[in-house]
């Protein structure tokens, strides 16, 4: 037996485009799963630091800046399954989660670039190391 709710909802899907579909449960799945590795990895990253583990540090830092740009894009987009496009309480937090949010994708992007340039020098190094060459 179908209730109304059943039917009301069959009817919102069928008339939403693959697109839709798609980006509302990625809007709506993604910033929660980023929220949580913020909270795990900065004390891992902090523990791995101390241990030495430069580079798992680094990329567990690269996890927790993206879960920083997460948090602040839903906090300014919303809850994308709430289905109400509610906009920020005033300016000036709108400013504050707008400018965390860039500074979580500019500091997550320029730490997972420089790893990885440094992961491809250590191969490089590896791999056209001359037979003539100290060290």
């Amino acid at each position: 037996m179908k209730t109304l709710e059943d039917v009301q909802q069959s009817e919102s899907r069928s008339g939403a485009t693959l697109d839709e579909i798609l980006r509302r449960s990625v809007y709506a799945q993604l910033p929660s799963r980023f929220y949580g590795m913020l909270q795990l990895c900065l004390p891992l990253a902090a523990q791995c630091w101390s241990w030495g583990w430069h580079r798992t540090a680094g990329w567990l830092m690269v996890a927790s800046a993206f879960g920083l740009w997460a948090l602040a894009q839903q906090q300014i987009d919303g809850y994308a399954d709430a289905g109400d496009d509610r906009p920020l309480n005033g300016p000036r937090l709108g400013m504050a989660w707008r400018g965390a949010r860039r500074m979580g994708g500019l500091v997550g992007s320029l730490t997972a670039l420089a790893l990885l340039l440094e992961g491809f020098a250590q191969v490089m190094a590896v791999v056209f190391k001359c037979p003539g060459c100290s060290g």
